[in-house]
């Protein structure tokens, strides 16, 4: 089980990031700044109102950076005024983790982009988040982490051991259209020369544009290629990869797409049931419930009921996990199922959450 943990841990670091594909036309000497002259601030009230000293973040040339050491450390007012629907539905600053505010960006005269970045032990978590010029959320996005250097995966000899990098890069190649690209490494370091050797890196892409409205709408996409992670092993190990990275990629879509939760249902079909005790099967469980109930829990539970009768019974199994063993995520839970407002979906979850309680 310890080896099993390690797996899994060293894999939820791979919400991946990268100066990948595409970095060098958008870095070119021809591509003209896409951001109009700003002539007052006005579009940037709502931040100014919570006395955020935004300015030194105003992006004006392609690069939304991530990371970045041009960021504005978020006080715990700022955070539950700004995050609230970005990480959770009803945002609570954390004791062991800190929010910045890494960039803004003026999109159109009334949408403005806040680029944000989580950081918790060593990694960043990286978010997008539309707002109106009055601060009310419109769409938002997990973009992946940023990690420079895993701790220690396992030494592969005494004098060798086995690191991993993440990387997140977001840039735009239009006025409102914006790439993000995530690269992972698997470095070798020789510890007696201090040496280091990439011996494995996979890379992925997608673009987005920004609707007049806000929204966020994927218009390219270019998943992970074929591979497999060293941690990974066993005869299987290439299929649990496909799943793995086909669920890193749906954790980053905006959060306004009607569509994903199917493509969560479809993908929880082919992670096989019979190995629950499997690191993709736990894997599934985490990046579910965090990335796509935590943000959005009434979104999942009315899809879960309206298609309770065909196959919402896979997006259930995340949600009777955690319900099960774990405290703060019950009372979440329990918190979402009271603010839904048809008395007979309340009666569906009142149903399955006793059957949950049964199981602990």
């Amino acid at each position: 089980m310890k080896h099993i943990l390690l797996i899994i841990t060293a894999i939820l670091i791979l919400s991946v990031s990268c100066r990948g594909k595409g970095l060098t036309s958008a870095s070119s000497n021809s591509r003209q700044d896409s951001i109009a002259a700003i002539d007052d601030n006005r579009s940037f009230e709502f931040l100014k109102n919570l006395g955020i000293e935004y300015e030194s973040l105003i992006a004006k040339d392609d690069s939304l950076p991530a990371p970045s050491d041009r960021d504005f450390l978020l006080t715990t007012y700022e955070q539950c005024s700004l995050l609230r629907g970005v990480i959770t539905s009803d945002f609570t600053p954390s004791d062991t983790a800190s929010a910045y505010l890494v960039s803004v960006r003026q999109i159109t005269d009334n949408v403005i982009l806040c680029q944000y970045k989580y950081l918790f032990s060593d990694a960043e978590d990286v978010y997008l988040a539309t707002y109106d010029t009055d601060g009310h959320l419109i769409d938002a996005m997990f973009a992946g982490n940023d990690w420079d250097k895993s701790e220690l995966a396992y030494n592969l000899t005494d004098s060798t051991e086995l690191v991993s990098v993440d990387h997140t890069l977001v840039y735009f190649i239009g006025d409102h259209e914006f790439t993000y690209n995530h690269e992972y490494k698997e470095i070798e370091h020789k510890v007696n020369t201090d040496k280091d050797t990439t011996t494995y890196s996979q890379m992925a892409s997608m673009t987005c544009n920004i609707e007049q409205n806000g929204k966020i709408d994927i218009t390219t996409e270019d998943g992970y290629e074929d591979g497999v992670f060293r941690l990974c092993c066993g005869s299987d190990s290439k299929k649990e990869w496909k799943l793995m990275n086909d669920m890193l990629s749906l954790t980053r879509y905006p959060y306004s797409d009607n569509k994903v939760l199917d493509r969560w249902d479809d993908l929880g079909n082919r992670v096989d049931a019979a190995s629950s005790e499997s690191f993709v099967y736990h894997f599934f469980k985490y990046v579910f419930f965090k990335y796509v109930f935590l943000p959005q829990p009434e979104k999942v539970l009315k899809w879960v009921y309206d298609n309770r009768d065909n196959k919402s019974m896979t997006l259930t199994r995340p949600l009777g996990f955690y319900y099960t063993y774990t405290p703060q995520s019950r009372k979440i839970i329990d918190e979402a199922i009271a603010r839904l407002d048809n008395p007979a979906m309340q009666a569906y979850y009142k149903e399955m959450t006793e059957l949950w309680i049964t199981n602990d």
